[in-house]
Formats: C-alpha cells, sequence, structure tokens
C-alpha cells in the first residue's frame, strides 16, 4: 500500500514536475518493490513523445527519446478512445512491436496505463510497468495506480496551464512580429520540425532530453522575431546589403530578445529566469553565432554557443537555401546539401550537419509536406 503521509509531504514542496514525478516515482517503489518502470509519453496531434521516464531495471534508458506517429493500428489510439485504465498481467499479450520487446528483454512483465485528459481532449499517457507478472490484477493496487496517475494528471494540466497564458502571450507576438516578415508560415512550420528532428537524431548527446525535444519544438519558430524592428527598406530589400544596413539587420537578434522581455514582464518574476525561457532567449540571441566564433552577435565560439541555437541555426539556413527569396531562387537539394557540408565546422556544428546529412530524406521529407 502506498505511503500516503509520505506523498503528502512531497506536495508541500514546491519542485518543478520532473522533481515531482521523480518524488511520486521513489514513494511508489519503496511501497511496491516489485513497481519497476515509469513513463509519461505527451499526446499532440497524431504524435506520441516521452516526456519522463524512470526504470529500475535499466536506468540507461531513463533519457531514452521516443517520437512515434499515433496510426490507426496502434495500442496508444486504443487506449485514447477507450478513455479508462488498462490492465495488462503480461505484456507479450501485446502486440510484439519493438517497444514491447525492449520492455520484455529488460525485465519487465505487466503494466497499467491510464490516460490523462484535459478539457475532453487526451494530453499524456501514464505506464506503469512491474517486474512481475499479474502484478496490477489486485483491485488494491489498481486503486493506488489510479490515485497516483490522478496526481501525475494534476501535475501535468498544471504545467500546461502555466505555460499556456505565457504562450498565449508569446504566441500574439510571433503573430505581430511576423505580420510583415516575408518569411512564411510554412517556413516557420519547417523549421519547427527539422529543428526537433535533429535534437531527436542528436539524442546521444547527454544535453538532449525529453524537455528540450519538446522546447525547441516549441520555440524554434521564434528564431527571428526581431525581424518586426528591423526598417521595412532593409527587411524586403532584393539587393545585397551595404555595411551599415547589414548592421541593422543583425540587430534583429537583440530586437528579438527586447520583444520577449516586454511579453514576460506581465509575468511573475521567477518565469523570467526560468530554464524554459533562458531556452528560448538563447535560440532568439545566438542562432547567428558561427561555430567558428565569426558570428554574430557575440562572437561566441564552438561549444560555448548554445546547442539550442546550433541546431536552429542548422535548420533555418537549410530551409532558407531551398527556399525561393527575395534575393535568391530556390537552391536544388544537391546544392544546398553541399553548402551544409563545406560549411560545417565553420558555420555550422559538424555533429549537427553529419546528422542532418546522414538523414537527408527525412529533412527532404519535412520541406515537401509544408510547401510555401
Amino acid at each position: 500500500m502506498l505511503n500516503y503521509n509520505e506523498i503528502n509531504k512531497i506536495f508541500n514542496r514546491s519542485e518543478d514536475t520532473s522533481t515531482y514525478l521523480d518524488a511520486l516515482y521513489n514513494a511508489a517503489s519503496n511501497s511496491y518493490l516489485g513497481l519497476s518502470r515509469l513513463s509519461i509519453i505527451l499526446i499532440k496531434d497524431d504524435q506520441a513523445s516521452n516526456y519522463f521516464i524512470r526504470d529500475r531495471l535499466a536506468t540507461d534508458c531513463n533519457h531514452d527519446i521516443f517520437v512515434t506517429k499515433i496510426n490507426e493500428n496502434s495500442d496508444i489510439l486504443g487506449m485514447i478512445k477507450a478513455k479508462s485504465a488498462r490492465v495488462v498481467d503480461d505484456i507479450t499479450s501485446l502486440t510484439l512491436n519493438s517497444r514491447t520487446l525492449h520492455l520484455w528483454n529488460n525485465g519487465h512483465r505487466s503494466s497499467f496505463s491510464y490516460p490523462l485528459i484535459s478539457k475532453g481532449k487526451t494530453i499524456a499517457m501514464v505506464f506503469f510497468n512491474a517486474s512481475e507478472l499479474a502484478f496490477f490484477s489486485k483491485r488494491s493496487i489498481q486503486k493506488d495506480m489510479l490515485f497516483l496517475s490522478s496526481l501525475i494528471h494534476s501535475l501535468i494540466v498544471r504545467q500546461f496551464e502555466n505555460k499556456y497564458f505565457v504562450d498565449v502571450a508569446l504566441a500574439v507576438a510571433l503573430d505581430i512580429g511576423h505580420a510583415k516578415d516575408p518569411e512564411t508560415k510554412e517556413h516557420l512550420n519547417r523549421m519547427e520540425r527539422y529543428s526537433s528532428k535533429l535534437a531527436y537524431l542528436l539524442s546521444d548527446n547527454e544535453e538532449i532530453t525529453h524537455e528540450f525535444i519538446h522546447r525547441i519544438e516549441s520555440y524554434a519558430t521564434f528564431h527571428d522575431i526581431g525581424k518586426y524592428k528591423v526598417p521595412d527598406n532593409i527587411l524586403f530589400s532584393n539587393t545585397i546589403y551595404t555595411p551599415e544596413e547589414r548592421e541593422v539587420m543583425n540587430l534583429h537578434c537583440t530586437h528579438g530578445i527586447d520583444i520577449i522581455n516586454n511579453v514576460l514582464k506581465h509575468f511573475p518574476m521567477n518565469m523570467h529566469n526560468s530554464v524554459e525561457f533562458r531556452f528560448l532567449k538563447n535560440i532568439i540571441l545566438h542562432h547567428h553565432e558561427h561555430f567558428d566564433g565569426n558570428g554574430y552577435p557575440m562572437g561566441l565560439k564552438g561549444y560555448a554557443i548554445p546547442l539550442e541555437a546550433r541546431i536552429v541555426m542548422v535548420a533555418d539556413v537549410f530551409d532558407a537555401l531551398l527556399s525561393k527569396r527575395l534575393y535568391k531562387p530556390a537552391w536544388t537539394i544537391d546544392h544546398a546539401a553541399t553548402y551544409m557540408k563545406d560549411n560545417s565546422g565553420t558555420m555550422f556544428d559538424p555533429d549537427c550537419v553529419q546528422v542532418l546529412l546522414d538523414n537527408l530524406p527525412d529533412f527532404i521529407e519535412i520541406y515537401e509536406t509544408n510547401l510555401d
């Protein structure tokens, strides 16, 4: 049985969501020694992705990155439609896909899953696993898993709602910022997808976490928000910039920070320097830094450039090369790929370029399904 006093103490502290989830899992596994894994996946449109994993039997899996499309035949879709708990006494009775076999091979034998629903929509799924067959068949254990699921639901919904109001304000700023930007809505869609794909492919890097991928997916589109403050005669120029015009154009990075700070000033001070919004500001301020130190605005070099900015830099330039602009025609795929390779290690992080080129068909598909 769960130690409800211990759980009550957890929620008397002020912590971030991941810390709460860690504490909940530890409390639950202390009460139930057979409990071997807790994972939470987020549901967005037709995609499921990891948000949190704690695996007692395979701790090296705690940072596994998992992103998949939800198709008509997937178990996840069935659980979303059922909108109720699912108890599986033997996970080999499920569809034997790579995920099920991965769990079985690591020693997990049974599962309890529950959809987290907000405003009539499934926003996440909670999965508990145990190292024993039929572990969750007891009604008392099911009640405790439902209790834990309800606590997790509260944490996730609270995080979503806290972030929602800021995101609405940021979205308004983004719409205003791009109202006169010559770049299209489809460019922003592609930026979101290129950047999250690059992050996913770089997941061996210890900086890449579940939160990192969700953040870059949310904030890559803000990279050029500061162009709103660039004069029209420069922003819409179809000629090569003079040194003076280039200097004005380069200010869009710091203009972007000013715009974000103006939005955040309407929210509590503790949000201003949170990890979430430092991440956003890093993208905006540093996405024109070059790996060799010859970029702007600060001339950062190599790994001193935040990883999120290095990823967005590669995504932005790759898309710009493939797209028609006022000052140039669209390049061919081969021409763009050659340019990225030739500038690896000078303009671009070599690791980012390598995963782009190694998985070029995936990025071409993103481009072709989100054409201007």
